[in-house]
């Protein structure tokens, strides 16, 4: 670049020239009247005069360069100010380096952006984590506590039904001195027609069974056992058929019970002593079906008796009579 000639120089940079030169000119005529004074004085004051004069000179050498520099500065700011295409070019390196500034920030900038959403997105799906764990672990807690609840309040519910259907019976009992679940049983009726079974299925039951007992060498303790036992099936066949005399099943029921017992037990008895004596043949177990099924007729006359007792009138099922009491 070619350096501006000095009509070119502003107001400013004239005077900062001047001042320079001035500034020289008067260094220069400083030395020379201590050299003439340096001639004649001692070596001592010559070794002093000298550091002096070398401090000054230092001092001088440092006021001209700081004067250098203030003019070359000024002429640079002059040439930079003067020159319209100096001054664009710096404006579009200034601009350039905002620019590139501004990239490198933005960079930096997005740089650091991304690292904080990684570093965030880390951080919440550890904690999303932490957190799916921990609501896993409350919500399999809850379950426990329900089912243990639930199952708690289904012991609590069934207890309570227990207690209130002992309470209920309790208050039956109570109600009908314990032995009745109904109340308007009127014991002494029921006991009554009770022995009225009991002598109506003895009676019948040993006189329709008679001829079966005679025909198998009964005698007279043969028959008085026939009639105690309808007796006893008599009182047991009013109570369990009670006023159900339509359910032949259970009328069957009571007189299979008590018919094959007695049976059964007679041709286990017969078949025993046959073998002891050596005559468990045919006719051995043919007399052991006859007995059994001599049982099972003894009852079956018995109940014939109690029905027909029924039929007429006689004789009340269970509960009938204490209804007719109360009446």
């Amino acid at each position: 670049m070619a350096r501006a000639s000095p009509a070119r120089w502003t107001p400013r940079a004239r005077e900062r020239a001047t001042t320079a030169r001035a500034s020289t000119l008067a260094t220069r005529a400083s030395r020379t009247p201590r050299l003439a004074r340096a001639s004649g004085a001692s070596n001592d004051d010559d070794a002093d005069e000298k550091a002096s004069d070398a401090a000054r000179a230092a001092r001088g050498v440092d006021a001209s360069i700081e004067a250098l520099r203030s003019s070359a500065v000024a002429r640079v700011e002059e040439m930079l100010t003067a020159d319209d295409g100096v001054r664009r070019e710096l404006e579009r390196a200034k601009a350039a380096a905002k620019e590139v500034a501004a990239r490198e920030v933005d960079k930096a900038a997005e740089t650091e952006r991304k690292r904080v959403e990684e570093a965030y997105e880390k951080t919440r799906g550890m904690a999303s984590n932490v957190q799916s764990r921990a609501v896993m672990a409350a919500e399999e807690a809850v379950a426990l506590k329900a089912s243990a609840v639930a199952a708690a309040e289904a012991k609590m519910k069934a207890a309570e039904e227990a207690r209130e259907a002992l309470r209920r019976e309790l208050e039956r009992e109570d109600a009908s001195g314990g032995k009745w679940a109904d109340a308007s049983v009127n014991e002494e009726a029921e006991k009554m027609e009770s022995a009225k079974a009991a002598v109506v299925a003895g009676a019948g039951g040993t006189l329709l069974a008679t001829p079966l007992a005679l025909s198998q060498g009964g005698g007279l303790v043969s028959l008085g056992v026939v009639a105690a036992s309808c007796a006893v099936f008599g009182v047991t066949y009013r109570y369990a058929v009670r006023r159900d005399l339509g359910n032949n099943e259970l009328k069957g029921g009571v007189v299979g019970a008590f018919g094959l017992a007695r049976g059964l037990s007679a041709a286990d008895v017969y078949l025993r002593a046959a073998a002891v004596n050596g005559d468990a043949d045919f006719a051995a177990y043919a007399q052991a079906a006859l007995l059994a099924g001599q049982g099972v007729l003894t009852y079956a006359f018995a109940a014939v008796a109690l029905e027909q007792a029924f039929a007429r009138g006689f004789l009340k099922p269970f509960g009938t009579a204490s209804e007719e009491t109360e009446r």
